[in-house]
């Protein structure tokens, strides 16, 4: 597994092709990349485009149907990202990659971090953790600070991250952050 002291993953919007031509410039500050679609129709040209960008980590995610159509169309990148509804799929997943690909899982509540770190995950999201558009309401800054170091070093935080939270961010010694606008707007 590619990894640093605290990683920036880029989550795709639903994109387009015209996203995709700019996404290398977006991936600039970057660690990770996060193929976020609702099916598989861009794989190729996301796969195309960040070629160039190789020393990046890939996740897949999709709403996948079953454990083995995320095996089989993650097969050429480095990791999956599993929505929120899909946490029964972990342990199958674990059980086939081993150690050898990333399992990621968006979580909405701690309870839902501690219950995917049981089932083999590497990380999570949590979010909201600050204020964001169409998210309901945020888990707050607070919510990480209580939690102990060996759960944020697992914690991915997500949601209304701007550039002056990082350095706060980084302070808790989370896993990283990720976002969609944030790298926008870099």
């Amino acid at each position: 597994m590619k990894t640093t002291s605290f990683i920036s993953i880029l989550i795709t919007p639903c994109i387009d092709k015209a996203y995709l031509q700019n996404l290398p410039l977006y991936a600039e500050s970057a660690s990770w990349l996060m193929h976020r679609h609702t099916d598989g129709e861009f794989i190729d040209d996301f796969l195309e485009i960040t070629r160039p960008l190789s020393h990046k980590t890939l996740l897949l995610n999709l709403p996948f149907a079953s454990p083995n159509q995320a095996i089989a169309l993650s097969s050429r990148f480095d990791g999956v990202h599993l929505k929120s509804n899909l946490l029964e799929f972990i342990t199958p997943l674990r059980s086939y990659f081993l150690h050898n690909k990333i399992i990621g899982y968006s979580a909405h509540s701690v309870d839902e971090v501690e219950s995917a770190l049981a089932f083999g995950a590497d990380y999570c999201t949590l979010s909201p953790i600050y204020p964001s558009l169409n998210k309901g309401t945020s888990l707050g800054l607070e919510t990480l600070k209580n939690l102990p170091q060996s759960l944020r070093s697992h914690i991915v935080a997500l949601g209304g991250i701007k550039s002056q939270h990082i350095h706060e961010l980084m302070n808790l010694e989370l896993f990283g952050f990720a976002g969609i606008s944030y790298f926008l707007e870099s």
